[in-house]
């Protein structure tokens, strides 16, 4: 278990290394989450993506009022059906 709690601090480390010390990403999560891949593996590299989440949690969560709400929705699926 030693091990395994090792390895994830070391994935929290790779991942916070890509942030300024003001929080601020110098890489975006996809490549984030891609290098930790290449560089841990699929199955501790895709914590990376925990991490992050976690990580924008503690921040708060963000919005582009610039954006339409359906460029901030991107990747959200709607599941209802049209009633006609």
């Amino acid at each position: 278990m030693g091990k395994v709690k090792s390895m994830m601090m070391n994935v929290e480390e790779f991942v916070y290394d890509f942030y300024t010390a003001d929080g601020e990403a110098l890489e975006s999560p996809k490549v984030i989450i891609e290098k930790a891949i290449e560089e841990f593996g699929w199955s501790f590299g895709s914590y990376a993506s925990e991490v992050i989440e976690n990580a924008e949690e503690q921040n708060g969560a963000s919005w582009d009022w610039n954006k339409s709400v359906s460029q901030n929705l991107v990747g959200y699926e709607i599941d209802d059906s049209i009633p006609y």
